[in-house]
């Protein structure tokens, strides 16, 4: 009898685990960076995007800071969260995958019934958007209002409350992490051409180019939320 291989369920939580093990061992203390990612990921045995998704999860629970182009490190235990990190059941990666499976046909409906007064909605809250990103400035909520305009066109109130949930997951995790992943002038010009697209396909009613629209932004928010810190050998 041939027996089918054990997958390690949410690899990334034990992961987690065994980091914050190391350092409420001294193992790494406080201000310490940790190994680079290759090295770290070849001594723990686990694929390098396991790695990285445990180490948003500690980020989250305040273990360590992310500090892009320099590496990840250790928390003083006096500007961590009051809940351990690997107790964080839901990672970003979980709630991007959800958000790939909701918000593309949340945009597809908005582009088949979205009213005018509805439109407008979107439009003004792109402009906030792409404004704040100009101005080098965060605003997070603007993001969100642009997003939730998009479910509440599309007409289906259940819809609406689902993405309304995952933007309150995903705006915990951008607070955890805005102080640490700096998003570059470049990632943020892409982001309002992303948005205008999305915004433009459901001008024009077209529901085929607002999925594909809003996909590709999400993929890129994936990319840049979920990336792995540059690190200096």
């Amino acid at each position: 009898m041939r027996l089918k291989p054990i997958a390690a369920p949410r690899l990334y939580l034990r992961i987690a685990e065994e980091l914050v093990r190391l350092i409420d061992s001294g193992t790494f203390k406080a201000g310490d960076r940790l190994p680079a990612e290759r090295d770290l990921a070849a001594q723990l045995g686990v694929s390098r995007s396991s790695l990285r998704e445990a180490l948003s999860s500690l980020a989250m629970g305040g273990r360590v800071q992310i500090r892009l182009g320099s590496g990840v490190y250790v928390r003083a235990a006096g500007s961590r969260k009051a809940r351990p990190a690997a107790e964080t059941r839901t990672s970003p990666l979980d709630v991007l995958r959800v958000r790939l499976l909701v918000e593309p046909e949340a945009a597809a409906l908005a582009a088949r019934h979205a009213s005018r007064a509805q439109i407008k909605a979107m439009e003004s809250a792109y402009a906030r958007l792409s404004a704040a990103m100009r101005a080098n400035l965060a605003l997070p909520e603007a993001d969100r209002k642009f997003h939730r305009c998009i479910a509440r066109a599309g007409g289906n109130p259940a819809i609406e409350m689902v993405v309304d949930g995952l933007w309150s997951q995903w705006m915990d995790l951008h607070n955890a992490r805005s102080a640490d992943l700096s998003v570059t002038p470049g990632r943020k010009r892409d982001s309002i051409d992303e948005h205008h697209a999305v915004l433009e396909a459901i001008r024009r009613g077209d529901p085929i180019a607002a999925r594909r629209a809003m996909r590709r932004h999400l993929a890129s928010v994936g990319r840049q939320r979920i990336a792995k810190p540059r690190e200096r050998d």
